[in-house]
């Protein structure tokens, strides 16, 4: 026959799957460029859809506070550390759609954790289609800021070499502020040598369009809106991240010109 104890023992257990599974999703939201918001909102709704409206929630951009109140009034907390890394907004719509699922089909914790853990773990995309992207994005914007057809064409080698350095630096785990000055040099030497190997070439068009992948676009868009939402500090810490980066780049194109012009 169970006891009293074993009960509280089994419903705090249950509690916890959910307090990790919560955790787990608002850190992979924060992760991957997520606004505080959005991490909040959606781990409150989880665990309410859970049946757990006593939880307290706390967000910044590199960490999460959880606190959840068991049945019998005890309460356990969890903290987690979350770097500042390369967003991944595929995952933020991934989670989306399943804490939506969890929300509208009452999905039990084990699956939905199953489900989550396959998010978390499994790449959005191979690292070819990475380079494409890179070679893509880097030509049409090499195009928009007043390149030729031929700069562009250029830009698509510089891309896809810009995309297999950074992902071998990756996995070098080279700090984030290494990673872009080296990047934004190799960008700058190869438009450099293009446009001494070929005097058609426009270096600056095509240096602009490599380093259009650099561009911390995300980090700079997730501070605004985290400003307008009255998280300040998230905001301010996402808006010296991206100025810091910015000035990662400037550091590596001026490197490369004081060095070779």
């Amino acid at each position: 026959m169970r006891t009293i104890t074993d009960i509280s023992k089994h419903v705090n257990d249950y509690d916890r799957q959910i307090l990790d599974l919560v955790s787990l999703m608002g850190e992979t939201l924060l992760l991957n460029g997520a606004e505080i918001s959005r991490v909040q909102t959606t781990m409150e709704m989880v665990a309410a859809a859970y049946h757990k409206d006593e939880i307290d929630v706390y967000a910044i951009s590199n960490g999460i506070f959880v606190t959840l109140r068991h049945d019998d009034r005890t309460r356990c907390t969890n903290i987690k550390h979350v770097p500042l890394a390369t967003p991944d907004l595929g995952k933020v719509t991934q989670i989306n759609a399943l804490s939506r699922k969890i929300c509208e089909q009452h999905l039990p914790v084990n699956q939905a954790t199953e489900e989550l853990y396959a998010i978390v773990h499994n790449p959005s995309f191979p690292l070819w289609i990475q380079a494409i992207a890179c070679a893509v994005g880097g030509s049409c914007f090499c195009h928009l800021l007043g390149g030729n057809l031929l700069d562009c064409f250029a830009t698509v080698p510089v891309g896809i070499l810009l995309c297999l350095f950074q992902h071998w630096m990756g996995k070098a785990k080279l700090s984030k502020m290494i990673q872009t000055i080296l990047g934004s040099a190799l960008v700058t030497l190869c438009g450099l040598m293009a446009a001494l190997v070929f005097s058609v070439l426009n270096m600056d068009k095509i240096i602009i369009g490599g380093l259009i992948i650099l561009v911390p676009g995300v980090p700079f868009t997730s501070s605004i809106r985290d400003f307008f939402n009255g998280d300040y500090l998230s905001g301010t810490i996402r808006l010296i991240d991206a100025l810091l980066v910015s000035l990662c780049m400037a550091i590596g194109v001026g490197a490369v010109h004081f060095l070779f012009m």
